[in-house]
């Protein structure tokens, strides 16, 4: 009778036994499975944000503007040179002056036609309209400055600088009239100062300039 007792005790422990084990591994099971889920949502997620920093990049790249190639700016203060059309001329000191189309170049002074310090560029249809050369001291080119603008108060001369491509030229301009420009300047080129009195033409004109930047000396 005894024997049969710890034949059926056995018999109950080793089904309860194999009832735990049975939880055991199901549970087991269970917790692998969440596991592998785990990591799978993990891999989904690092994907996902590196496929969208990918495309951040990509549209951070495409909106990097283009730089402009860079430009030489231009200087300031520097002559431009105008196209004025016109011939070379040259009398006694003076190698080369420009003389523009409808205007001529005159020898001398008034008082003496070979004077190689004088020269005239008139205008062909109308003398009163020209530009007067004459190689003096730097000390007369400022006394006649002084002149022009003591003796010309009544139509408000105005003192002026007129930078051409190798001199600056200083001076005085006025309208005579109120209509007519009126300049009295004047220049140092080597050891020679040269005075330049011209009616017809602003003292910053085109033509101006031109000429004046023109001209060279013995």
């Amino acid at each position: 009778m005894t024997n049969i007792a710890d034949d059926k005790k056995d018999i109950k422990e080793r089904a309860t036994m194999k009832k735990k084990i049975r939880v055991l591994m199901c549970l087991l099971v269970l917790v692998l499975s969440l596991t592998a889920c785990g990591d799978k949502k993990e891999d989904a997620a690092k994907d996902d944000t590196s496929s969208k920093n990918d495309k951040t990049t990509e549209k951070s790249e495409d909106k990097i503007p283009e730089k402009d190639e860079p430009t030489e700016a231009p200087k300031e203060d520097e002559p431009k040179d105008a196209e004025i059309k016109g011939t070379t001329g040259s009398w006694g000191i003076y190698i080369e002056i420009l003389v523009p189309d409808g205007m001529k170049l005159t020898p001398g002074s008034q008082i003496d036609k070979e004077d190689e310090n004088y020269v005239w560029v008139q205008k062909t249809d109308n003398p009163l309209t020209y530009y007067f050369f004459n190689a003096s001291t730097e000390e007369q080119c400022k006394k006649d400055v002084e002149a022009t603008l003591t003796y010309n108060k009544d139509y408000d001369p105005k003192e002026v600088t007129l930078k051409t491509r190798d001199y600056e030229w200083k001076g005085v301009t006025y309208k005579y009239g109120g209509t007519t420009d009126v300049s009295q300047m004047y220049t140092v080129i080597g050891e020679k100062s040269i005075n330049v009195r011209f009616a017809g033409f602003a003292y910053d004109d085109a033509v101006t300039t031109a000429i004046l930047g023109s001209l060279k000396i013995k």
